[in-house]
């Protein structure tokens, strides 16, 4: 190759520890996120949803830079070729344990959101449930994650105006 690991070594520290700050970043943003859900800020809540989409998107953007440094290298693409680029480039160790810790703190956002949407989701189921209520009839036929139809409640008398 002629590219030399002292070239790409600090470029791939670089990336990593932009990746780390950012993710601590988002890490912050789904806790607050998960408060800002809990209560009904509209405005909160779409102020930290376009903060979290930023950081996300950023972060994709540093994603695509590791993967596009892993090709020109020519390991190809993939979890292999980023450990290919580690054991080429990583004389060290210390990218390979910057990497990790990504890793860590990356699975955490996943848990930190997976929450956020449960609380999503019993919230609209709330607000299907009050538009149900409020109709006198059955609500809109809705979906779940495996394409099955949820059972609407029966529609009630609620009274003459």
């Amino acid at each position: 190759m002629s590219v030399q690991r002292a070239e790409i070594q600090p470029h791939l520290h670089h990336i990593l520890s932009e990746e780390a700050r950012l993710l601590s970043e988002l890490e912050k943003l789904l806790g607050n996120e998960t408060q800002i859900l809990q209560g009904d800020d509209v405005a909160a809540i779409q102020n930290i949803g376009v903060a979290r989409h930023r950081c996300v998107q950023r972060l994709t953007q540093l994603d695509g830079e590791r993967h596009d440094l892993c090709r020109m290298l020519s390991f190809g693409s993939g979890a292999p070729a980023l450990q290919r680029l580690f054991q080429w480039a990583d004389s060290d160790g210390s990218l390979q344990r910057q990497w990790q810790s990504n890793l860590q703190i990356a699975r955490r956002c996943k848990q930190l959101n997976d929450r956020n949407g449960a609380i999503v989701t019993v919230k609209l189921g709330r607000v299907q449930q009050m538009l149900g209520k409020l109709r006198g009839g059955p609500p809109p036929a809705v979906y779940g994650r495996k394409a099955a139809r949820y059972g609407a409640p029966g529609a009630r008398h609620l009274g003459r105006a």
